[in-house]
């Protein structure tokens, strides 16, 4: 029979125990007296966000965009022009001093890095780091070259400021010379200084283009008798009537030009440059409509001599967009699906002062030929192709 006895021996020591943890924990607040912020619970009227809505991205105007804090060079996207602008207002902003950043429909420049892929609206929050990244290492103002995807990208953030256009003209430029070497132009500015300036570059849309890019750095604050010294330092645009140069006679030229209208217009350019004959290599992409394939190959008739070749088929046989090419064009070029044998094809039918232009690419660094994606530079293949023939320049 169990008694009571062990339970009245252990009382003593229990009491003493469930003191000391008394000792230990918080009082209660007393009545009336206001309860500690960490103490105190969320009364169960009060509105909790829910996970929905936690997880919503917040919106541009609400947060520090690191456009905030750039002055920003509107460039309106017009063909070739305006990419050759948006060049030349980054090179003579950087010799002016400023640290700018670069965004085009063909890539970005920022932070020193090359990014050569189209900005899309799914990447936005990756550029938007990418320009975060180019104000901490001191960059003060963004060009861009507008089209729809750029402008989506930046909507609903304001910049620190617009670098906008000037209402009249703050510099001109009168062209004396213009040859597949080079051009000579005297360079006027508003306040009185000019300057004769040699330039490696070629073709009447860099030319305005330069004449645009003058006009905005200048109205931008820029001292004029400093930029215009920096001229001759300025290199031709990536892609746009870009030279190839070995000390080869001839002229050598890569460029971006992919549809008929660009491909016309870079042709008619290239016959204000001096040049005996025009030998053209140039394709077209694998998504391309037949129609398109017709138009190109009819816009290279106006080349001396075509070598029609690839450019992206993808899955696309390319003897089927050959042959709509040479429809396009009414026969006569020469088919070489490899684009390498191409270049060098061409390059090889050059004489002295004649012209040998390499469409379609520009500053796209890839072939995508079926499934496999390669990395390719037209310029690259064109040295190689003058080095076969001798020419290697100051390489030795």
């Amino acid at each position: 029979m169990l008694t009571a006895e062990p339970m009245l021996q252990t009382a003593p020591v229990a009491l003493a125990a469930e003191a000391a943890l008394a000792a230990c924990r918080p009082r209660p607040p007393a009545l009336g007296a206001s309860e500690p912020t960490r103490f105190r619970r969320s009364s169960p009227s009060r509105k909790v966000a829910s996970p929905e809505l936690l997880s919503q991205p917040i919106p541009p105007s609400l947060r520090d965009h690191p456009l905030q804090r750039l002055d920003l060079c509107r460039i309106a996207r017009q063909g070739r022009v305006s990419a050759a602008t948006a060049s030349f207002v980054h090179a003579l902003l950087s010799g002016a001093g400023r640290r700018p950043a670069l965004l085009t429909p063909e890539g970005g420049l920022m932070a020193g890095r090359l990014f050569p892929q189209r900005p899309m609206i799914s990447e936005a929050s990756e550029w938007e780091r990418l320009l975060a990244t180019h104000v901490r290492s001191g960059g003060d103002c963004l060009i861009i070259e507008e089209d729809s995807e750029i402008r989506e990208l930046l909507a609903g953030v304001s910049p620190r400021s617009n670098l906008q256009p000037p209402p009249s003209p703050r510099a001109w430029i009168q062209t004396q010379a213009l040859h597949w070497r080079g051009s000579r132009l005297q360079v006027f500015s508003h306040d009185g200084s000019s300057r004769t300036a040699h330039l490696a570059l070629v073709g009447g849309s860099n030319l305005l283009a330069l004449d645009l890019a003058l006009n905005r750095v200048i109205h931008a604050g820029c001292c004029p008798t400093r930029t215009l010294a920096a001229l001759p330092l300025l290199n031709p645009p990536t892609g746009l009537l870009e030279p190839v140069h070995a000390g080869q006679p001839y002229g050598v030229f890569v460029d971006r030009a992919s549809c008929a209208a660009d491909l016309a217009e870079l042709l008619a350019e290239a016959r204000t440059l001096s040049g005996r004959r025009i030998v053209l290599v140039t394709g077209i992409k694998g998504c391309s409509t037949p129609e398109e394939r017709r138009a190109l190959g009819a816009a290279a008739a106006a080349a001396d001599e075509v070598v029609f070749t690839s450019d992206n088929p993808r899955h696309v046989p390319v003897a089927s967009i050959l042959r709509e090419l040479q429809r396009g064009l009414g026969g006569g070029a020469i088919e070489e699906p490899d684009r390498h044998t191409a270049i060098a094809t061409a390059v090889r039918k050059a004489k002295s002062d004649d012209l040998v232009i390499i469409a379609g690419k520009g500053s796209h660094a890839l072939q995508e030929l079926g499934s496999a994606v390669i990395p390719w530079d037209d310029r690259m293949h064109a040295r190689d192709a003058l080095a076969g023939r001798g020419w290697v320049g100051d390489s030795l």
